[in-house]
């Protein structure tokens, strides 16, 4: 009769036990152990001496299954991050009409005043340029030529030797492109150096002026800069997803905070995600034991 009970009961203990052994030797022991120059096999534990490799197959993992391009564009481009985006965009530009300081306070909250200056020179410098490299490429003497001849010809109409000149066609056309390139030098050359000034006064005006004044002078402007924000965000993930994730590198990122792990780090850190997954195998292991225990009472 005691065969009945202590078979299973044996079974059920010795299945504890092993289970319990196999997932301990997971993590331990943590170093190499050694007899003289003998190494002693299992050692270290099957996770400590491939912590390298699963580092390497979990940033693989993540970053390509996980927190890839795809998913991170679902869940960064999705309707509901978009409208959340749009909420904080609305209340961050409606706190500004409380905001009674001036531009150049609020900027020194952050940067230095000397700081601010730079900047600021940088900027108008570069859209002084651009403005007038986009009047230049738009080739603004021809333009203003062009919409003058009829009133130059009227006024030259008096001297009919310099009327019967500007009629030619081949004189007007040499007058014209001569007359152009005169106009876009000197708004080459001089273009910068005023556009520069009148940005400079802007600028000292924009920095002087109250924020909650910018935001009465704007207010009917709020949902197109809400719209345009939003679209820019857009563009920019759309755009640049790739290189942003290249540039964050996960894979790498996860790999070194693995590897960085000691043992027994490793070893919390998998207890506390899996602990009772891992102790529900233990107690299977116990179950199965009994089981075999009682069947070998059968046969």
């Amino acid at each position: 009769m005691y065969r009945f009970i202590i078979a299973p009961i044996l079974g059920g203990i010795i299945g504890y036990i092993t289970n319990d052994l196999a997932i301990k030797m997971l993590f331990r022991p943590r170093k190499s152990i050694y007899i003289g120059k003998f190494h002693i096999p299992f050692t270290p534990g099957l996770i400590p001496r491939q912590k390298i490799r699963i580092a390497k197959s979990i940033g693989q993992m993540i970053s390509g299954q996980l927190l890839n391009q795809e998913t991170l564009r679902e869940v960064f481009l999705s309707d509901e991050m978009l409208e959340k985006m749009g909420t904080k965009i609305r209340s961050f530009l409606q706190s500004l009409g409380e905001e009674s300081r001036t531009v150049r306070e609020v900027l020194g909250l952050y940067f230095e005043e000397e700081k601010i200056r730079q900047q600021s020179e940088v900027i108008r410098i570069k859209a002084a340029n651009a403005v007038s490299d986009r009047i230049v490429r738009a080739d603004a003497g021809r333009i203003i030529v062009d919409a003058g001849w009829d009133a130059l010809l009227e006024k030259a109409s008096a001297n009919k030797l310099f009327s019967v000149l500007m009629h030619n066609k081949h004189m007007q056309e040499s007058l014209q492109s001569f007359l152009a390139d005169k106009i876009n030098e000197v708004i080459e050359e001089k273009a910068p150096g005023i556009i520069d000034n009148e940005l400079d006064k802007v600028v000292m005006e924009l920095l002087d002026t109250k924020v909650c004044d910018l935001y009465d002078r704007y207010q009917d402007k709020e949902e197109a800069i809400v719209v345009y924000v939003l679209r820019l965000y857009q563009m920019v993930l759309d755009n640049h997803m790739e290189k942003l994730l290249n540039a964050v590198n996960i894979e790498q990122i996860v790999f070194e905070k693995i590897s960085a792990f000691d043992a027994v780090e490793l070893e919390k850190m998998i207890f506390g995600i899996m602990k009772r997954e891992l102790r529900a195998i233990v107690y299977l292991g116990a179950v199965l034991g009994f089981c075999m225990g009682f069947l070998n009472l059968l046969f």
